[in-house]
Formats: C-alpha cells, structure tokens, sequence
C-alpha cells in the first residue's frame, strides 16, 4: 500500500489529476495507479498525469501522462501549477516537458485570474475516413490523434466503430480522441482512449482535441488568423493560432484553470 500526494487540476471541467511523488512508478506501476484513480468515486477524474520535479535549477518541469500519450488540458493546467510551486506571480510565460509532446510546451499563465494557455504544435498529418456515409477529418498531433465527427452520436459503440475504422486504416496511436460535434448545438463532446491504460473517458473537454476542431474550423474558413470558442460540457476552450511567415506555427488553447492544494493523497495498491 503506497500513499500518493495528489493535486486536483480542473482545466474547463476536465478532471485532472497530478501524482506528485510518483517518480519511482514505471509504467505498468502509473496505469495501475492511473487505473484507481479513475476509478474513485469521490475524485471523479478522466486523466491523470506524474510530475517530475527538474533536478537542476534550469531544468524543465516534467509532467508523464497516465499512458506517454500528450494531453493540452493537462500541459496548461500544469503550467499554472508550476507557477504555483515557483512562487510566481501575475502573467507569465514559460516552457514545460509533457509527455508525447516532440518538444517542450510554451504556457502562459495568469497566476492572479486563474488561467492558462499551451502552445500547441500544428499536426504532423492530416487525412479522412469514411464512415457511415461521411467524411471524417483525421489530425495526427505528437502522441495523440483526433477523428472529427459531425452530427454522429456520441456514444460508446459509435467510438469504437470509428476507433476500429481508424486502426485499420492508419495504425494505432498513442491515444485516439473523437470529437463528437453537434452543429445544431453548437457543444462538442470529447472522447478519448488512451492504449496504455486502455480507458476510454467522455470527457468535460479535451484540449488537444479543441486543437483539432480548431484546425477543421480554420480549413472551412481559409482563415490563417482565426480565434476559436469551443463550447464542451465543461465549459468553453479558445483556440487562437500564431503564424510566422504565413505559417500556421502553433495554436494556443487557453482558458480557466482551478487547482486544489497538493495535501490531498490517495491511497493506492500500486
């Protein structure tokens, strides 16, 4: 029985939560005490991520996602929680190392409002699949992949149809999220499954995956410098690009971020 130091993040509704002492977990060890996470009533989390403290006073903070997949939520809200433990103070803009990111984040944080932004990387590839007589946009980011759906329902046997369609047509990813996206509506409902700890979570909303709709919604417009509202059950994520040259070179997710105090512990049979 191995107590863990958690800190509860919740960036738009998107429970996160930080293991602060789990450095000596491996992998099987983090999906295991990932696994009793999720699955604890009271903490109600979709994801859970291990912090990694820098060793050196230049060193990066390192944040190790529940299965090496990358994670946008969880890279802002861990932005504002370095803040925190550095002590810093109004807006502040730094990097940190995430997980399944080819490089580190740049985050910027307001320290007094309570939110946080990443600098997402354009996706590596695109593409499409066909299923049920419609187009699915496909983007490709470091360590994850999204499939956008339009008007499809945003149940679990309709996300493994499309996970299936997916994995037969470009492989495997470190994690795959749908975004269900109701045009009437206007509210996108994020599904993510991560192959490691093999959990699929509906989750509040998925920062990687507004990433994703943002591109989609970019395309659709032919806009290079667009901002994106996108409404999710647990609130709404901005999406913003930065171009260099004409080129779209990252999008920036931003929005509000809560953090509990890092007393909370869990106990676990990791």
């Amino acid at each position: 029985m191995q107590i863990l130091d958690i800190v509860k993040a919740v960036p738009a509704g998107n429970i996160t939560i930080f293991v602060l002492n789990g450095g000596g977990l491996d992998a099987a060890e983090r999906a295991r005490a990932a696994e009793i996470i999720l699955g604890d009533k009271e903490l109600r989390a979709e994801q859970a991520g291990f912090v990694y403290a820098p060793e050196s006073e230049k060193g990066l903070w390192r944040l190790t996602m529940m299965g090496g997949e990358f994670c946008g939520n969880a890279a802002r809200a861990f932005g504002l929680f370095v803040a925190r433990e550095k002590g810093l103070r109004g807006r502040r803009k730094f990097t940190v190392e995430v997980s399944g990111a080819p490089r580190p984040v740049a985050v910027d944080v307001d320290c007094e409002n309570g939110t946080a932004a990443a600098a997402i990387p354009p996706p590596e590839t695109g593409g499409t699949l066909v299923f049920d007589d419609k187009t699915l946009p496909v983007y490709r980011f470091g360590g994850i992949s999204h499939v956008i759906a339009e008007d499809t329902a945003p149940d679990r046997i309709t996300f493994f149809k499309i996970k299936t369609l997916f994995e037969a047509r470009l492989g495997k990813t470190d994690a795959l999220g749908v975004m269900f996206y109701d045009t009437e509506k206007k509210i996108m409902r994020p599904a993510v499954y991560v192959y490691a700890t093999k959990t699929l979570v509906f989750e509040s909303s998925c920062g990687s995956g507004t990433a994703a709709f943002a591109c989609y919604s970019f395309e659709k417009m032919n806009s290079k410098d667009t901002v994106v509202p996108v409404k999710q059950p647990g609130g709404v994520i901005t999406a913003r690009t930065a171009t260099e040259e004409g080129l779209r070179k990252h999008i920036w997710i931003d929005g509000a971020v809560t953090l509990s105090e890092p007393a909370n512990f869990i106990r676990s049979g990791v």
